[in-house]
């Protein structure tokens, strides 16, 4: 059986057992908005006895109208690994809710290296992304992705697949019209990689990890005030502040196109999930450099609170001189529920109050906080058409170990449109931002029972798995993001969430073109804009439970947005 090669969609997850479709495609052809990225995969299947040492490709030029060219700079290709998962998500007995059982292997992260060699009998996915820079002018372009297999034996096998992309005319805006923040902390990325804290090394790898938000469409950074200002009590019993490493962080964001600051929280839970809210508290230095004692054994809660009011309200003065408060949300406590609502509500009002016209922002599980919360974060499911909401507050969404059973999520082992999805619901149901937990957390989770080191290229639940009290988080919820030698390494889930982004795009600018269309109201474009809209909300994502499964079903909305985009640009 000689070497296979077929081309498939981005929304396709292969597996090392994948074969070739009855009539597999051969070529690869997509249509994109200028400043966006389309996607692409390619599948070679590898026969038993082929030995195949060196995989490699080359990217061409694009060449469209009059010989102009998407340069070959704008084309990107990754092999993808296999991640073995070791368990579903425990909630999901239903097993149409994940794609296979597990143990198995599932494709997501993008290896670093361009070659690599691929074992028999296994199907190894290639990744294709193209940016189409915002200047290029409409049409058609063309080129030529090269992939060449070496065997051991030496025998070469050379393929050649064709590309073909539609440029349409209009070009996606370069921030977001949707709020989008995953969380990190700083310090994991030093830890993973065994560099001191706030070294030269370390912030170079926080402008990797900035510019890859940027490019995946995040316009908020959770930003650890605590861990980034040095604060000293000095002898006088005034504070001083150091803010120089929270001006470089704040710069080193905005640089990369992130440009709203997500205050980190500064009250958490005082033991279990359902014990009062109470400060955080956080390093204080007297004037000879030594750390204070401010622990709950030296110092109570209401001896505390002034040091927290006293360090937010020179935070916000900071943040108001450099001209940065405007694009600046503050969290006071994750997830409340009923049990600890009140205790939240206290160091909400405390924080209105040091921080007026700062907008409040937390995940919440808790259906009251009205007039505290300004942006509502409310796991998706909590999120319908039929919930109800106060005018004075934005509704977004979040997912984290949960919801699982058939609701959109982006585990590991979910299909890429339960990814996808989360976006179209957020144009669908008017909610104004997305929020995940876990963008790189490549540590042990707790309750791990040894101190081993975690690497989530082998384990994508943190090592969960292992512990013996708690239920092990689902495959891919940790991080969305690999370690990589030299960069931070994307995924089938972290570009599939792009695209979500990009999507929600197409929607507002369709929605606008319609609204705005004036005398072109009888505009056959425009009607047909109005009814694909309508469908989003009635059939392809109205409710968080009853959006469509079908990849073929939203490729296909997402294109005819595409076509009525250009032909509404036509027209002006």
């Amino acid at each position: 059986m000689p070497v296979e090669l077929w081309t498939t969609h981005s929304l396709d997850k292969l597996f090392p057992d994948s074969g070739k479709p009855p009539r597999p495609s051969k070529s690869i052809s997509l249509k994109a908005a200028r400043n966006e990225t389309e996607d692409a995969q390619v599948a070679i299947r590898i026969p038993e006895g082929t030995h195949i040492a060196e995989a490699s490709f080359s990217l061409p030029d694009l060449v469209g109208p009059g010989g102009r060219k998407i340069a070959r700079r704008n084309l990107d290709a990754w092999w993808i690994w296999y991640t073995y998962v070791l368990n579903n998500p425990p909630q999901n007995s239903d097993p149409s809710s994940y794609l296979r059982k597990a143990p198995a292997f599932f494709p997501d992260a993008f290896l670093e290296q361009k070659k690599i060699a691929i074992r028999d009998d296994w199907t190894q996915p290639l990744w294709l992304s193209i940016r189409v820079p915002k200047g290029t002018p409409p049409g058609e372009y063309k080129g030529t992705l090269r992939i060449n297999l070496v065997t051991k034996g030496g025998e070469k096998y050379d393929f050649d697949v064709p590309i073909a992309l539609t440029v349409w005319p209009f070009t996606l805006p370069d921030k977001p019209h949707l709020h989008h923040t995953e969380w990190f902390e700083p310090e994991v990325i030093a830890d993973y990689y065994h560099l001191e804290h706030w070294s030269e090394q370390h912030w170079q790898w926080l402008e990797r990890l900035a510019a890859d938000m940027a490019r995946h469409k995040q316009d908020m950074v959770f930003t650890p005030f605590t861990g980034l200002v040095k604060v000293t009590r000095r002898k006088s019993g005034r504070f001083s502040y150091d803010f120089s490493k929270l001006d470089r962080w704040v710069k080193t964001f905005k640089k990369a196109g992130v440009d709203w600051i997500e205050g980190g929280h500064v009250a958490g839970r005082l033991a279990g999930f359902e014990s009062d809210i109470v400060w955080r508290r956080f390093p204080v230095h007297a004037a000879d450099g030594n750390p204070l004692d401010t622990s709950r054994d030296k110092l109570s809660e209401e001896e505390f609170e002034p040091y927290v009011e006293r360090f937010s309200k020179a935070v916000y003065a900071h943040l108001k001189k450099r001209g940065w408060d405007k694009k600046y949300a503050q969290h006071i406590a994750d997830e409340p529920i009923p049990e600890n609502e009140e205790s939240w509500c206290y160091r909400a009002r405390k924080v209105r109050e040091w921080l007026p016209g700062i907008p409040i922002i937390d995940a919440v599980m808790s259906h009251g906080l009205e007039g505290l919360v300004d942006w509502r974060v409310p796991q998706i499911q909590h999120t319908g058409p039929d919930v109800a909401r106060s005018q004075n507050e934005e509704l977004w969404s979040y997912v984290c170990l949960a919801p699982q059973g058939q609701y959109p999520n982006r585990f590991l082992d979910y299909p890429s449109i339960r990814n996808r999805i989360i976006f179209w619901l957020s144009w669908s149901l008017g909610l104004k931002g997305f929020l995940h937990w876990g963008y790189a957390f490549w540590v042990r989770w707790q309750g791990v029972p040894v101190d081993i080191p975690v690497s989530p290229w082998l384990d994508a639940t943190g090592a969960s798995i292992y512990c013996a009290d708690r239920t092990p988080l689902p495959a891919g919820d940790p991080h969305i993001v690999y370690p990589g030698k030299n960069s931070i390494c994307s995924s089938i889930r972290w570009e599939v969430i792009r695209k979500g982004m990009e999507d929600f795009e197409y929607f507002y600018l369709l929605e606008r073109a319609a609204a705005s269309a004036g005398k072109r109201a009888r505009n056959r474009a425009v009607a047909a804009a109005k009814k694909l809209l309508a469908r989003i909300k009635s059939d392809i994502a109205p409710d968080p439970l009853g959006h469509t499964r079908s990849d073929e079903v939203l490729l296909a909305a997402r294109e005819e947005a595409g076509q009525l985009l250009a032909a509404l640009a036509a027209e002006d």
